[in-house]
């Protein structure tokens, strides 16, 4: 007999296995799955999904920074625009009467009134500006915004009770102002700690304006 005979005689063909249960009684073979076999393209959808809403995270918050610290320096800038126009109303008073010799006390009183008023005047816009610093809102987690904020806010605190004392005395304005200077000293890093990077809306040219130190003077506010 040949091989081709061999294994076409159906008397030799072996019998498809059967499975026997514990009771005796034939068990259908085990048929494969076809559904598992999505298992990998579903886990693939889902790990794509997670690194998509993780990346979209990421981004939102990059955002945000941004957001919040443009507000912030925006405010600032405000801030710092009420006290640069009371120094230019000061100076304003002093040069109504430079050169004009010796002054009489009705000239001094006048000036002092003018002085007191000028004070009381910028005293109160620095609040409302500080009042708009205060107002920024930021994320729970921003916590270098929110250390920015209360360090300026320290620096716009200073500049009232200065103006305060100021608008009762004028002679304040002739004397050093040690913590308006100092707190503007202090609020430059924690600003500059809070921009995010990349950051956006040219927010650090306006942070090195606000810092920028007068021509020909040291860093610093000279009140």
């Amino acid at each position: 007999m040949s091989d081709n005979e061999r294994v076409s005689d159906p008397d030799l063909t072996p019998a498809p296995m059967e499975y026997i249960d514990a009771g005796g009684a034939p068990v259908a073979p085990v048929q494969g799955h076809p559904s598992r076999r999505w298992l990998p393209y579903v886990a693939g959808a889902i790990a794509f999904v997670v690194v998509l809403v993780g990346l979209g995270a990421v981004v939102g918050d990059w955002g945000a920074r941004n957001v919040e610290m443009r507000a912030l320096i925006t405010k600032i800038e405000a801030s710092e625009d009420a006290m640069g126009t009371l120094q230019e109303n000061v100076q304003g008073i002093f040069a109504e009467y430079e050169g004009a010799g010796s002054l009489s006390d009705e000239d001094r009183a006048a000036i002092d009134e003018e002085l007191r008023a000028a004070a009381a005047a910028g005293r109160d816009a620095v609040a409302v500006a500080g009042d708009g610093v205060a107002g920024v809102r930021w994320l729970a987690w921003h916590r270098d915004v929110r250390d920015a904020q209360e360090a300026y806010l320290a620096h716009n605190r200073a500049w009232q009770d200065y103006l305060s004392r100021a608008a009762e005395d004028p002679a304040e304005f002739a004397r050093p102002q040690s913590e308006v200077n100092e707190t503007f000293m202090a609020a430059e890093d924690p600003i500059r700690s809070a921009l995010p990077v990349p950051v956006l809306f040219d927010l650090v040219e306006r942070v090195d304006v606000i810092f920028a130190p007068p021509e020909g003077s040291q860093p610093g506010q000279q009140a």
